[in-house]
C-alpha cells in the first residue's frame, strides 16, 4: 500500500517538475562556464587592454573609474563596484537616482556599465537580462538571460524564483521517494538490488529507458539531491531552507537587519568606508588565520544603510567571489557584521559549501566538468521518466481497451 502511494507521488512530482528541470538543468551546464562564455560573445565588454606603451600592471584606481562612471551617468548611482583585474574591464551595476523636482527614477539606458580600467574609456553596458530591447535581439545579454532562465524561468521577482524554489522543495523530495522505490523487496537484498544499478545489455527500448533513469539516478543519488537542496537554499533560504536546517545546525546570517527606511545617500564616502573595511578585515584574518588576497567588490546596500566589502583569502573555497564579507555602517563606518567562508556555526559552513558545490566554484575544472555533465544528466533522468509514464499509460489504455472488449 505505501509503495503504491510512493510511485503515485513519483510518478506526479516527476510529471510535475519534469520540464522545469529539464530547463534549469541545461542552463545550469552553460552556466558553470559563463564567465569564459561572456568573455567569448562579449569581448568588447569583458576584455580590457592597456594603452599601448602602458606596462600590463598599469590601472586607474577603483574609485577614480567610479567617479568616471557617475559624471558619465548622472542620472544613475553607481552602488556596486568591482577592483579591476590586469586584462579585464571593472563592471559596475547603476541604480536609479531619483529626480529632485517629481522624486521619480530616471530612465537607464544600462543597469551594468563596464569600464577599461588601464583607460578609463567606457567600454560599453547593457540591461542585465534584457535578451529583446526595441523589437531587436541583445547579443550582449545572452548568457544573462540564460542566468535568468535558469534561477527565475525568466519570470519577474520575486515569482520566478519561488516558482523554482517550490519546483527544488518537490525535487529534493523526489530524491527520497525515487531512492526507495528502487529497494527490493524480497531476499538476498544485494542481489536483487543490484540490477537497480546496472544497464541492462541486450534489452528493448522500454527496459533501456527504465535502467538508464533508475542507474543513473542511483550512482549518482547524492549529488542530485545536493543540488536539489542547495537550489531550495537560493531560492526559499528564509521560508523553508533555514527553518529546516535549524532543527539541527546552527547559524549565523552574518547580514545586518533592514532599515524601515532605506538611506539612498551614505553620509559616509566610498574612501572611507573602503579604508574602514580594510582594517576590519585586517583584525579577521589575525583572528581566523587566513591571508588577505586581492579585493572583490564593494556595494552600498540601501536596504540595510551599509557598504558591503568582499575580499579573497586563501581561505576561499572558490576562486570567483571573495569569500571574506565585512558590513560598514554607511553613516558611522562601524562594523555591523562579518563573515569569513566556511568558517563560523556548522550551519553557516553546510551552506558555504552548497553554494560553492552548486556554481561549481571548488575542485578546479574538474569538478566544472562533472556538473557540466550532471546538468546533461538530469535533463536525461526527466525526460526518461516521462518516457516511462507515457509506455506505461499506454499499456494501461490497451490494456482496459481489451478488458472492455471481452466483456
Amino acid at each position: 500500500m505505501l509503495r503504491a502511494l510512493f510511485v503515485r507521488l513519483h510518478r506526479w512530482a516527476g510529471l510535475a517538475t519534469a520540464l522545469f528541470l529539464v530547463l534549469a538543468a541545461t542552463t545550469g551546464s552553460v552556466l558553470v562556464f559563463k564567465v569564459e562564455l561572456e568573455t567569448i560573445v562579449n569581448p568588447h565588454l569583458f576584455v580590457a587592454a592597456p594603452s599601448p606603451g602602458q606596462a600590463d600592471s598599469g590601472m586607474l584606481d577603483a574609485f577614480v573609474l567610479r567617479d568616471t562612471i557617475e559624471r558619465q551617468f548622472p542620472h544613475a548611482r553607481a552602488d556596486h563596484m568591482t577592483f579591476p583585474v590586469p586584462g579585464r574591464s571593472a563592471m559596475f551595476f547603476l541604480m536609479p537616482r531619483p529626480d529632485p523636482s517629481t522624486g521619480q527614477a530616471h530612465p537607464r539606458p544600462w543597469d551594468q556599465v563596464f569600464i577599461n580600467p588601464h583607460t578609463g574609456d567606457i567600454l560599453g553596458g547593457r540591461k542585465w537580462g534584457e535578451i529583446v530591447s526595441d523589437g531587436a535581439f541583445q547579443k550582449a545579454n545572452l548568457i544573462p538571460f540564460i542566468w535568468r532562465l535558469h534561477e527565475a524561468v525568466a519570470l519577474p521577482h520575486p515569482w520566478g524564483k519561488l516558482l523554482v524554489g517550490v519546483i527544488a522543495l518537490i525535487w529534493t523530495v523526489d530524491c527520497f521517494i525515487g531512492f526507495v522505490l528502487t529497494l527490493p523487496r524480497g531476499k538476498p537484498f544485494g542481489r536483487k538490488w543490484w540490477p537497480a544499478w546496472s544497464i541492462k545489455r541486450p534489452a528493448g527500448a522500454y527496459r533501456r529507458t527504465l535502467d538508464l533513469h533508475r542507474a543513473f539516478s542511483l550512482w549518482l543519488w547524492l549529488a542530485l539531491l545536493v543540488f536539489a537542496w542547495s537550489s531550495v537554499m537560493l531560492n526559499l533560504r528564509d521560508s523553508v531552507y533555514t527553518p529546516v536546517m535549524e532543527t539541527a545546525f546552527a547559524f549565523d546570517d552574518g547580514r545586518p537587519a533592514p532599515l524601515d527606511t532605506p538611506r539612498a545617500t551614505p553620509e559616509l564616502d566610498w574612501r572611507a568606508a573602503h579604508a574602514a573595511a580594510i582594517t576590519a578585515v585586517a583584525k579577521l584574518a589575525a583572528q581566523h588565520g587566513f591571508t588577505v588576497g586581492r579585493p572583490d567588490s564593494l556595494w552600498y546596500r540601501p536596504a540595510v544603510g551599509a557598504y558591503m566589502y568582499r575580499v579573497h583569502s586563501d581561505r576561499d573555497l572558490g576562486q570567483h567571489m571573495g569569500g571574506v564579507e565585512v558590513w560598514i555602517d554607511g553613516n558611522t563606518g562601524a562594523v555591523m557584521q562579518t563573515r569569513v567562508e566556511a568558517a563560523g556555526p556548522s550551519g553557516n559552513i553546510i551552506s558555504d559549501w552548497l553554494t560553492a558545490l552548486h556554481v561549481a566554484d571548488v575542485f578546479g575544472l574538474p569538478y566544472r566538468l562533472f556538473v557540466f555533465a550532471l546538468g546533461l544528466v538530469i535533463a536525461m533522468l526527466s525526460v526518461t521518466g516521462v518516457l516511462i509514464w507515457w509506455k506505461k499509460r499506454q499499456a494501461r489504455t490497451v490494456a482496459e481497451a481489451n478488458r472492455a472488449a471481452l466483456k
